[in-house]
């Protein structure tokens, strides 16, 4: 999802963001009301908003599950030239995103200019974003907990070449960090929603995903629901189908990791 907002001047310093008064309440007024965007769109013009009380000029969030080669499960937040992110998704850069790579094993905001790039698809990624204005970037993984497999990072972008590269960052540290950890939980409970209206899911399709999450075996299963082997297996054949995961067990561990079960 994309913004439409214009983007007026940007700052040429943090420092002038950081020191102006009511900075701080200003940028947590926004990051409060993602909890309660009604859908992308709500949410992408609460990310715009947040990128200029932050002192940014652009902003992306990705929302992507670690180590899925498919790349489908990526969701985007567009908050800055639109065109860069469709040359990004074009190329499929996915796989040469340093910045990405980084988010997935480190869980410590770091400006771009610190983060190494070791290979030829990463620089080219990285001269893309150079393209469209990026001079500067300060990347914010946002980790899951509870063995979820759905990460988050944001990008907040300037123009100016070094702007993030400044001792004023320490005051936008704490407040990124909450802006990331919103947007990715907005993400994952939307992802939850989107699962439980596709699927159809019922209460009695989840007790059958919470007796595989706990172990047990399908004659177990069948005796707690006083039904046939036969039956529990074909239940949860329908339920991989519905989820679209290869196993009963994978199937168990979508539902668990989006708090279904």
């Amino acid at each position: 999802m994309i913004s439409s907002s214009p983007i007026p001047d940007a700052p040429r310093r943090l420092q002038e963001v950081t020191q102006a008064d009511g900075f701080a309440a200003r940028a947590l007024g926004v990051i409060q009301r993602v909890p309660d965007a009604a859908d992308d769109a709500a949410v992408v013009e609460l990310l715009h908003e947040a990128k200029l009380a932050l002192g940014a000029e652009h902003a992306v969030f990705a929302s992507f599950v670690r180590d899925d080669d498919s790349k489908e499960n990526f969701r985007f937040l567009v908050a800055c030239d639109p065109v860069w992110c469709l040359e990004y998704q074009r190329h499929g850069w996915y796989v040469h995103d340093a910045w990405l790579l980084y988010a997935q094993t480190h869980s410590e905001p770091e400006c771009a200019s610190r983060i190494p790039l070791l290979t030829k698809g990463q620089r080219d990624a990285r001269l893309l974003a150079a393209q469209y204005g990026i001079a500067s970037a300060y990347i914010v993984p946002a980790p899951s907990g509870g063995g979820l497999s759905r990460l988050g990072v944001l990008m907040l972008g300037s123009g100016h070449e070094g702007y993030f590269e400044s001792d004023a960052i320490a005051s936008i540290k704490v407040l990124a960090r909450s802006l990331a950890m919103e947007l990715h939980e907005w993400w994952v409970r939307e992802v939850r929603r989107e699962i439980i209206d596709k699927t159809r899911v019922t209460p009695e399709d989840l007790q059958l995903l919470a007796f595989e999450r706990q172990g047990l075996s399908t004659k177990k299963i069948a005796e707690k629901l006083n039904t046939s082997t036969s039956s529990v297996d074909s239940r949860f054949q329908r339920l991989n189908a519905k989820f679209n995961t290869p196993t009963r067990r994978a199937t168990a561990r979508l539902a668990a990791e989006y708090g279904l079960i």
